[in-house]
């Protein structure tokens, strides 16, 4: 696995194999899709030491969270923007989530709590708000995917129309102005990582 950001991630054993038990749908799935969920869990590490909430809950969220791409088409995860496409993928990954975490061993409660969370993480992007904090500081840390270099070149891959100095301002953006971003990234950390990102990356740019 490549990828610098994940090399500093350590799960616990309990994330361990959640993260193993979801493999197969990490390959069935998007490219780079285990990549992506364990970045998110990492960056969710950090967003819980300033957010109060429950780890096992959270964790498990931040490494199941998209695995419902697995039950989508290669034709229709082409287009994993799609509105029905969102849609799906939040009621698949739920059902797969609640399989995973039951040979986990978790807590039923616990394993209702994922599920909800990750039938909801992206609403923002067909149009419908996010109520629960649990939901929202998901929805935070899967943004702060798009802060890693691994994200940024393979969104700029699946879009050969847009140059990677659009694609960043096009980030920018979202970062400080849209507000489908800018209402989720809310701790001191998303704030922070996403305005070192833009920096370093421009910075990056201008001297090649």
């Amino acid at each position: 696995m490549s990828c610098n950001f994940c090399k500093k991630i350590r799960l616990k054993k309990k994330y361990q194999q959640i993260f193993k038990l979801a493999q197969p749908f990490y390959k069935k799935g998007r490219e780079k899709d285990d990549v992506h969920h364990l970045t998110v869990a990492g960056m969710m590490k950090n967003i819980l030491k300033e957010a109060s909430l429950d780890e096992e809950v959270m964790m498990a969220a931040a490494l199941l969270h998209d695995i419902g791409y697995a039950k989508i088409s290669p034709d229709k995860r082409k287009t994993h923007w799609a509105k029905q496409v969102k849609k799906d993928h939040m009621k698949f990954g739920a059902e797969l989530a609640e399989g995973i975490l039951d040979k986990a061993d978790y807590p039923q409660e616990k394993i209702k709590q994922v599920c909800q969370i990750i039938t909801v993480h992206d609403n923002p992007e067909i149009g419908r708000p996010i109520s629960s904090r649990e939901a929202k500081i998901l929805k935070e840390a899967d943004i702060l995917w798009m802060t890693t270099e691994e994200a940024f070149w393979l969104d700029v891959k699946r879009r050969p129309e847009i140059k990677a100095e659009e694609w960043l301002e096009i980030l920018e953006n979202r970062f400080t102005q849209e507000k489908a971003y800018t209402d989720y990234l809310k701790t001191n950390f998303a704030r922070k990582r996403t305005k070192e990102f833009i920096k370093k990356m421009k910075k990056k740019m201008e001297s090649e």
